[in-house]
């Protein structure tokens, strides 16, 4: 268990996946996070559940509070050992927990594990430029935004600008 102040990232369990089912086919975190936009079956998520387990590329946990609540996922992934360096992801399903700091917690959390315990030295994120929320919450951990890959995310008919953000081990967090 990785824990913050509010929030502890575990390894994602089997019997937490069925969350992941409504929040794969919930519109509004798809259009928020980049998920694939369309209907997932309990199958699909069981396959990308399934497929998380082996991949030596990527560390899944899921973000609960401390009472037990779980609220959503993080992930370390792209993890590249030479290099020192990962992508991370964000997304928390439970609507309640929005505007609340545990993304932020959650974001803090899993970037002081890969800096301390994987020992990496670079991690980035990716967000859609529609989702300021979610450029607030990598800014507050820390995040510099590094640049726009212009239409780079595709959804109901249109193109989107994908903000690019990078934090390094070296960086001080000013927040």
């Amino acid at each position: 268990m990785i824990a913050g102040p509010r929030v502890r990232l575990w390894a994602l369990e089997r019997f937490d996946i069925s969350k992941n089912y409504q929040w794969g086919n919930d519109w509004e975190l798809i259009s928020l996070t980049g998920m694939a936009p369309y209907p997932k079956s309990t199958v699909d998520i069981e396959r990308w559940y399934d497929s998380n387990l082996n991949n030596t590329t990527a560390k899944l946990f899921s973000v609960k509070t401390h009472e037990g609540e779980y609220i959503g996922n993080i992930e370390l992934s792209a993890i590249d050992w030479r290099v020192g360096k990962c992508e991370l992801g964000l997304i928390l399903g439970e609507k309640n927990a929005w505007n609340q700091g545990y993304g932020t917690e959650a974001v803090n959390a899993a970037v002081d594990f890969a800096f301390k315990e994987m020992r990496l030295h670079r991690v980035s994120a990716k967000v859609l430029a529609y989702n300021p929320r979610a450029q607030r919450c990598f800014e507050k951990c820390g995040f510099v935004r590094e640049g726009v890959e212009r239409q780079g995310f595709y959804l109901q008919g249109e193109f989107h600008d994908v903000v690019m953000f990078g934090r390094l081990k070296t960086d001080v967090k000013t927040t």
